[in-house]
């Protein structure tokens, strides 16, 4: 019976080839498989292989200043077939810090043949709203400047969190140290760059196995209409 219904299933578009370059605010998404779990949850769509250039405390100048050998962000791009390169900047940076950086790494990203995605996370506990707006509007700048995409998932927080939330909800997207992305914070910033990655929504697909449906379903929710209004503003 397998063998007379397997060639009538569905067939999978071409996996994505994704190389994230970035900093200790992604390790939990890549160790969890966050976002190759949403796509293998996602009937039809493509699945999505990452991977990491990932340097704990390293900004986009530091990546590139680190040179072309085969273990960097200027090496992996240009020796690998990838369809998008998703670069995070560091949340204490400024226009003036990511700018030059995103530009020359978006021109080597379009020489491989890849696809540009800036991906602006939250900001640390301690600089809630201003780092939150701050980074939501280099990204968006760089987005709008070079034609690429970007994840806003300071905005992502903002929306989850609704007006003047309590301690409690802010520290549930966070780790113990208040700076870096917990579960539900690395699952929001997930849900965004599979919005990006494949203009799908994340909306009832999977989520981690402790998670909360409810939480979990806020949390897409988030991701998705946030995408959609970023979407938008970088077409105008």
């Amino acid at each position: 019976m397998a063998k007379t219904i397997l060639p009538f299933l569905p067939a999978r578009p071409k996996p994505l080839k994704v190389l994230m370059v970035g900093n200790s605010q992604c390790p939990l998404i890549i160790n969890n498989r966050l976002i190759e779990n949403l796509a293998v949850s996602d009937k039809g769509a493509a699945l999505i292989q990452i991977t990491g250039c990932i340097k704990g405390g390293s900004t986009l100048k530091t990546h590139w200043e680190a040179g072309t050998g085969p273990t960097t962000a200027r090496g992996m791009i240009a020796g690998g077939s990838w369809d998008f390169v998703v670069l995070q900047e560091i949340y204490a940076a400024t226009e003036a810090d990511m700018h030059p950086y995103a530009r020359q790494f978006h021109e080597l990203i379009k020489s491989s043949g890849a696809k540009t995605v800036f991906f602006g996370t939250a900001s640390i506990i301690r600089d809630y709203p201003q780092g939150f707006e701050r980074l939501h509007r280099i990204n968006l700048a760089a987005g709008k400047e070079l034609g690429a995409q970007v994840v806003d998932a300071s905005h992502a927080y903002f929306r989850y969190l609704g007006k003047e939330p309590s301690a409690e909800r802010m520290e549930s997207l966070f780790a113990k140290d208040k700076m870096h992305p917990g579960l539900w914070g690395s699952y929001i910033y997930a849900c965004g760059i599979y919005s990006v990655l494949t203009g799908r929504s994340p909306i009832g697909l999977a989520a981690p196995a402790d998670m909360p449906t409810d939480v979990a379903r806020a949390l897409q929710t988030a991701a998705w209409e946030q995408h959609q209004e970023t979407k938008a503003a970088l077409s105008r």
